[in-house]
């Protein structure tokens, strides 16, 4: 597929998405056994759930961040909302680390590949492979290929749907900025081009800034749908119509605790259709004035 691709210029989306699927599929077929065996080994099962622990921790520290950056107040205040956002950050965490593996898979088979250069003058002809497996080298290298294919068609695709947006948007400008000097002082330094050149390279930098522009401008909106989501949660399941601070008609509380409440009210022209306000609690235990 891809030779048809590169002789016939087949500009496809459906036809790239099955040839790497393929690609795909075939990498996880060879790597699920050895994953399987690393986990039944004690050793590897102690690696593999302390990286999931990193994963999980890395992921509540957002989730947290994302109710305490809409509500103002600390998520431990809203135990539900903060398990909602955290179920939101999963698909974004999901293909970051996803990304981060199979980037660390070609790492460790670029490592792999030197080592078995090194030894095969020494007689080192299937290092870590089983007696019968065929072509370790051709293999190794099809594989690296293909798991740096592979890598970057996702880290594109989580761009374009925006699951980039675990960094933020602040994150995203300055790299653009910082891409587009680097472009700049490159620019400045290096030769005239001729006039092909030129247009190769400004179209190089014209589909690089689209794909860059577009993947902001869906991070932004897929962070904000996160945001609208989480808001509309935290009004309807989270705060209470009735309390015994008293609040305006209108309004709904969450109660901090014996002398603070959150007070939420419904604002159509606020970017996430609410505010928060933090208000003494007037009740008639403590006083109503």
């Amino acid at each position: 597929m891809l030779v048809l691709q590169l002789f016939l210029t087949i500009e496809s989306s459906l036809f790239e998405a099955i040839m790497f699927g393929f690609a795909l599929a075939g990498i996880i077929s060879e790597v699920w056994p050895k994953f399987m065996t690393l986990w039944n080994s004690l050793p590897g099962k102690a690696v593999i759930l302390f990286i999931y622990a990193i994963i999980a921790n890395f992921a509540l520290a957002s989730a947290s961040g994302l109710v305490n950056s809409i509500t103002g107040v600390s998520s431990s205040a809203l135990p539900y909302s903060h398990n909602f956002a955290l179920i939101l950050m999963v698909p974004g965490w999901f293909f970051v680390t996803t990304l981060m593996a199979l980037v660390s898979g070609m790492l460790i088979i670029f490592i792999y590949l030197f080592f078995l250069l090194l030894l095969k003058p020494f007689g080192v002809q299937r290092l870590w492979h089983k007696p019968g497996y065929r072509y370790v080298l051709s293999t190794a290298v099809a594989r690296f290929v293909w798991t740096l294919g592979v890598a970057l068609q996702l880290s594109v695709l989580a761009g374009q749907v925006g699951l980039l947006s675990e960094f933020s948007a602040e994150s995203t400008s300055q790299l653009i900025t910082i891409e587009n000097e680097t472009e700049t002082s490159i620019e400045e330094s290096e030769p005239p081009l001729t006039e092909e050149q030129a247009e190769v390279t400004s179209e190089l930098e014209g589909d690089l800034t689209a794909l860059l522009t577009d993947a902001k401008q869906k991070s932004i909106r897929y962070k904000r749908a996160q945001r609208q989501a989480l808001a509309s949660f935290i009004y309807e399941f989270e705060a209470d119509s009735r309390s015994r601070c008293a609040h305006p008609e209108g309004t709904r509380v969450i109660e901090l605790n014996d002398y603070e409440s959150l007070q939420i009210a419904q604002t159509p022209e606020d970017e996430i259709g609410y505010t928060y306000t933090v208000e003494p609690c007037r009740s008639a235990a403590i006083g109503l004035n």
